[in-house]
């Protein structure tokens, strides 16, 4: 089988030559890997690890974002980072939200939002042809849409909940436009990709370590009716939904899946809800499940014997029937052990082929 083709029989719930896997990092820990190992390009690392996936995305056109040597960087939406922290634990941080302190639904029509102008998709044509026997993905970051992440940056995430309980048209307000960016955004990706894009990836959190960090209302008032605007064009040309969400979300899997979500990641396997044995035995027919392999606590702190023993166990549990997609649990934070990393993807071609025997 080629990535593509493991992929996908594995979403068809059959079991392929191998259980797929995933990479998901923070790029100073990507930067770390490559030159432990002497790799110089992005590429080259996927490859060694064997990673079924990869992700494309429009090259950014616009002004600069960010000025590296002052450690300053702002994002799309307007929001500013400061460069934090010190040798390898250096990491962007969030300092300033544009609409922070802001309820007047009036400013939102002159703020300078973010456009399509911004990108040139005509690039995404060489991107896809290049990983056409990879399974493609709408890259994390801007080419993935989301809602609730990007308005909790740009008011705050500690003032976001008062805002939408008391300020409900200037959140909606929030919320359409958004939206709107996103929808316009998906429409001139999908008219260069087609159907040769395999997954749009959504991305939001909507649980906490505990539970849902979202009530059914405001679920149903804001988030899925975005979520059915952004799934509209890429359903109909059969490209799948890659459904991220952190956290505790057991209670919204019947959402997702009445929305025609494909994949949920990451699987948070410490968060209430989430064991990965109760998830394959209630959900395992109706979903695929990827990630599930700890971040914090294994792949971060233990060793790479430990973390072996934690692939087989997942796979064990979760690869039987297909189904499944093996990757960390979050993103994976620059203080990780290089040789745990590799310990897991090693482990994945070692066993994964003969958990079914």
């Amino acid at each position: 089988m080629n990535h593509k083709e493991r992929v996908l029989t594995a979403l068809n719930h059959e079991e392929p030559d191998r259980v797929p896997v995933f990479y998901w990092a923070v790029p100073e820990f990507t930067q770390k890997m490559m030159s432990e190992l002497g790799f110089s390009d992005v590429d080259r690392l996927l490859e060694h690890l064997d990673i079924d996936f990869r992700w494309v995305e429009p090259v950014y056109t616009g002004p600069k974002l960010v000025h590296q040597k002052k450690g300053k960087k702002k994002d799309i939406w307007g929001v500013e980072y400061d460069l934090v922290g010190h040798g390898d634990l250096r990491y962007w941080e969030a300092t300033r939200f544009p609409l922070q302190g802001i309820t007047d639904p009036g400013v939102l029509e002159d703020y300078p939002w973010p456009h399509v102008g911004l990108f040139d998709f005509n690039s995404l044509s060489g991107q896809v042809e290049k990983y056409k026997d990879y399974s493609i993905m709408t890259a994390p970051g801007y080419s993935s849409p989301g809602l609730f992440r990007i308005i909790q940056r740009l008011i705050g995430r500690d003032s976001f909940l008062d805002v939408m309980m008391y300020n409900p048209h200037f959140f909606k307000t929030l919320v359409d436009k958004v939206t709107d960016f996103y929808v316009d955004f998906i429409e001139h990706f999908f008219a260069v990709t087609g159907d040769k894009v395999d997954f749009i990836r959504i991305a939001d959190d909507f649980g906490a370590s505990n539970g849902l960090v979202i009530s059914n209302e405001n679920w149903n008032n804001y988030c899925r009716p975005a979520i059915e605007r952004f799934m509209e064009l890429p359903r109909k040309l059969g490209v799948k939904y890659y459904m991220h969400s952190c956290g505790a979300v057991r209670k919204l899997l019947p959402e997702f899946i009445s929305l025609g979500a494909d994949v949920l990641d990451p699987i948070q396997t410490r968060a209430e809800g989430m064991n990965p044995l109760g998830l394959k035995k209630d959900f395992g027919r109706m979903i695929t499940f990827s990630g599930g392999l700890d971040e914090e606590l294994l792949l971060r702190k233990s060793t790479p014997d430990h973390v072996r023993e934690g692939v087989r166990e997942l796979i064990d549990t979760m690869a039987p029937g297909g189904g499944f997609i093996i990757g960390p649990s979050h993103k994976i934070k620059v203080e990780t052990p290089v040789e745990n990393v590799l310990a897991m993807y090693e482990a994945v071609k070692e066993y994964s082929g003969q958990y079914h025997r």
